[in-house]
């Protein structure tokens, strides 16, 4: 999950979860994930508003 470009996709390559971690924090962002078995994931993205 945290490798560049992975993806489950048979074509093409995926962002990357690390990478697009990077570029929300460059942007003054932050990103949260939330989790639970057998429920599914959450990934919670906040930018500023300049």
């Amino acid at each position: 999950m945290g490798q560049p470009f992975f993806t489950t996709k048979e074509n093409g390559t995926g962002l990357g979860l690390m990478v697009s971690k990077k570029i929300i924090e460059d942007h003054l962002g932050s990103m949260q994930i939330h989790s639970k078995l057998n429920e599914g994931t959450t990934i919670e993205v906040r930018l500023p508003i300049r």
